[in-house]
């Protein structure tokens, strides 16, 4: 994988106080001594390895006033509600959270601004915390010097993302921790990532020697480095792209990239990162494999990208990055088998490999045993985020920690711990099982994990599963059938979950509930729904866990009088809502809306992009802005590249596409925003259309046209919905259209619906489907082999 450079940002170095240490590498200058591992926790760039470092769980004594029950000293983060914040309660740092209490202190004591930036499942801000902010020496220098700001990236994206610009910028590339230096007007002057202890005191001083000596310089260069990414980010529109061209060098760049013994994109670390590949991959295999004028050509290339696409999830499912006992997938894998991973669990992650799976399922022929691997693979995370992500009132959490402790008994973390199993543990817990079953998993008497995968030695002796054999292989190696060695193997998965769940600590669960990676959730399992729908009790299951994610949504996240999201919550409401919290989160509305067939879904997304657009519509230059108007954010940043989550522009263009066949009647204002989105994106669009791979999927449905699917009908197992749903059709709008309890608001907004709601009121209401393309209906198929023919079929020819 490779994370482009960012192309809205001057290439110029901006100008940096002179003297501090810098070393060339070839993405760049990063800001740190030798010796520093530059890019822990990765922007999801796959040319930069993470080392595994020591965190411990163990706690310094505070020497700030407050003190919590135990006796332990506390911060003002104590008051915190984001579980980021809570982990640095106790330092002895005197943190503030981002906003007008502490620019006040800045300004008023004439201090630089110390900005962290992280997030609660983050293993290298743990052992920054550990080495750095819990030590009350380092503390001293950043209290005496600095006015410090700890920000939770995933509350604030907006302050992360204009950070991570300057620190991209000036770097060549970015992670977290961010460490960011400001002047009291929060104009950035120097940054980086992690910094070893020694190191990080050294520049804590040298920069507050620059501030003390040469502050007019510092607050100068900020000033420069603020208006230089206005510049950069004042684009001039493009119009009249071509998407095809642009498609056939995403798909091409992707080609070029592949893993074709370990699928994936790339060496290691390997992210899945669906919203740069998957995503894009299944939607140039339906563009062309649905075409009958497609050409050899063409056809060939779309079946690569299927294959690709499959051929990496089931490396992923068969990998180590899989949670074997108990489901889910981790961030990342530090290797290039897939093996090895960073063992956090994101919500984000597990939504998009859902949707992308499940895509990828449909574009199979029955007879392909990768099938069944990818469905078992939607039903892993399904099963994943019902049980361990999901809060009691419906709404998902946003992650799980890579460190825990190994035991009750333990009192310092290691990543993985969770995890991991030895030998020895397997043949005590399992018996007569555990040969057949070590065999089955890989697992070897010495450990499975490469040394050059783990520096620090935490994973010495321990074995991460992952799928070494099939069925057929161990049934043939033990002499056994494949019922008795999958009979065995669910046997000794359900004992070692039972004692892992007793016997060890789960990892720190960041319990913050997000809209946006909600929105993702309820798109993944409302697709799950339409597609399983064989196994109709997970597919129920699956439908009602996203019905009670929209619910808890409604109920704690929406304001109803004013139509206006929050992005989080936590023991209350946390801040406004951004633009991929609207994005992601009108796309899991109409997604819900087509599974369920509950109009409500369709009226509140509407009403949500009417709200994204008086908000983040930028109506002079075109497109959409990424950030939420704040006085305190610099610059309103507009970011269409896409990175471990679709970008939110990308999203709103598909949306927007979509919004324009179901309320057709708005069809030109819809339209006019979308054109605008290309437009204001165009430049980038033609110089790197691999940056903006949801974007260009996006345009690609538009550029084949869309396919309204009304269906005027009352049984939700109808045979017409159940072919309809059998096929990926990502150019599809399914409109439901029940005479019993016809869609009337709808259809004051939709031409086409008005007449047939009409119709059904009338008596005229037997079952059938219209297919209607470029705003004109076809006659009612009232047959279900004939509404068959007129489906964009997958061809294997």
């Amino acid at each position: 994988m490779f994370t482009p450079n960012r192309h809205l940002v001057p290439k110029r170095k901006f100008p940096l106080p002179a003297g501090l240490p810098t070393r060339p590498t070839r993405r760049g200058i990063l800001l740190q001594a030798a010796g520093t591992h530059p890019h822990p926790d990765i922007l999801h760039s796959p040319l930069r390895v993470e080392p595994r470092l020591h965190s411990s769980s163990s706690i310094s004594r505070m020497s700030t006033s407050t003190s919590t029950g135990s006796g332990r000293a506390v911060n003002r983060l104590a008051k915190a509600k984001s579980p980021y914040l809570l982990q640095h309660a106790e330092n002895p740092v005197d943190w503030y959270e981002w906003g007008q209490e502490a620019f006040d202190k800045a300004k008023k004591e004439n201090k630089p601004i110390f900005l962290s930036v992280g997030y609660s499942a983050c293993h290298w801000c743990h052992v920054l915390a550990h080495e750095s902010f819990e030590d009350e020496v380092t503390a001293k220098i950043m209290n005496e010097h600095y006015v410090n700001v700890k920000v939770d990236r995933e509350e604030r994206p907006d302050v992360d993302r204009l950070y991570m610009t300057f620190l991209q910028a000036t770097s060549g590339g970015g992670g977290w921790p961010m460490s960011v230096w400001l002047t009291p007007d929060l104009h950035p002057f120097f940054a980086g990532t992690y910094f070893p202890p020694g190191r990080f005191r050294q520049i804590l001083l040298k920069l507050a020697e620059f501030w003390e000596d040469d502050r007019e310089r510092c607050m100068q260069s900020g000033k420069q480095v603020i208006e230089a990414l206005k510049e950069g980010s004042n684009i001039a529109p493009k119009h009249d792209i071509e998407i095809k061209p642009l498609a056939s060098e995403v798909f091409g760049r992707l080609q070029k990239r592949f893993d074709s013994k370990n699928g994936g994109f790339d060496s290691a670390p390997k992210f899945p990162s669906p919203a740069q590949t998957t995503h894009f991959l299944a939607r140039y295999a339906a563009f062309y494999l649905s075409d009958p004028s497609a050409s050899a050509e063409e056809k060939k290339n779309a079946r690569a990208a299927r294959d690709m696409a499959v051929y990496t999830m089931v490396k992923i499912y068969n990998g180590g990055i899989r949670d074997v006992v108990g489901g889910g997938f981790s961030r990342y894998s530090v290797d290039e088998r897939w093996h090895v991973p960073h063992f956090e669990k994101m919500l984000y992650d597990e939504a998009q490999l859902l949707s992308s799976t499940l895509e990828l399922y449909q574009l199979l022929p029955d007879a392909s045993r990768d099938k069944k691997t990818l469905e078992l693979m939607a039903k892993d995370i399904v099963g994943y985020v019902a049980r361990d992500l999901r809060s009691p009132e419906g709404g998902f959490y946003s992650a799980e920690d890579a460190d825990s402790l190994p035991t009750n008994d333990s009192t310092v973390k290691k990543e993985g711990a969770f995890y991991v199993w030895t030998a020895q543990q397997l043949d005590e817990l399992l018996g007569a099982d555990a040969e057949l079953f070590k065999h089955h998993f890989g697992v070897e008497a010495k450990g499975n994990c490469d040394p050059q995968h783990d520096i620090q030695g935490e994973l010495a002796g321990q074995n991460v599963l992952f799928t070494a054999h099939t069925t057929e292989e161990t049934a043939k190696q033990f002499g056994k059938s494949i019922d008795d060695i999958e009979e065995s193997l669910e046997r000794s998965l359900k004992t070692l979950r039972e004692y892992r769940d007793k016997h060890r600590p789960r990892p720190h669960l960041d319990d913050k509930i997000l809209t946006c990676w909600n929105g993702l959730m309820i798109s993944g399992l409302s697709r799950a729904y339409e597609v399983l729908g064989a196994d109709q009790d997970l597919a129920a299951h699956a439908l009602q866990l996203a019905e009670a994610s929209a619910g808890f949504i409604r109920k704690y996240l929406y304001d109803e009088q004013r139509g206006e999201l929050r992005r989080s919550y936590r023991e209350g409401q946390g801040p406004t809502g951004q633009a991929d919290d609207y994005a992601f989160f009108i796309q899991g509305l109409l997604d819900l809306y087509e599974a369920s067939a509950k109009e409500e879904y369709l009226l509140w997304a509407a009403r949500l992009q009417d709200k994204q657009d008086e908000l983040f519509y930028d109506a002079e230059g075109g497109g959409y802005y990424a950030s939420a108007p704040d006085e305190h954010i610099l610059i309103r940043m507009k970011d269409a590249q896409d990175g471990a989550e679709p970008s939110a522009v990308s999203i709103t263009l598909s949306n927007l596409q979509r919004l324009a066949h179901f309320a057709e009647d708005r069809h030109a204002a819809y339209n006019e925003k979308a054109k605008s989105i290309l437009a204001s994106n165009g430049q980038l669009l033609s110089q790197a259309p691999f940056a903006l791979a949801s974007m260009v999927s996006a345009a690609m449905m538009a550029d084949k046209g869309y396919m309204q699917f009304i269906h005027t009908g009352s049984s939700a197992n109808s045979p017409y919905l159940e072919l309809i749903r059998s096929v990926f059709i990502p150019n599809r709008v399914l409109i439901h259209l029940d005479p019993a309890n016809p869609p009337r608001e709808l259809a004051k907004v939709n031409g086409s619906l008005r007449s047939l709601v009409d119709d059904s009121s009338a008596g005229q209401a037997k079952e059938n489907v219209r297919v209607c393309e470029n705003f004109t209906c076809g006659l009612p198929i009232e047959d279900v082999e004939e509404l068959k023919k007129r489906l964009p079929l997958i061809s294997e020819e």
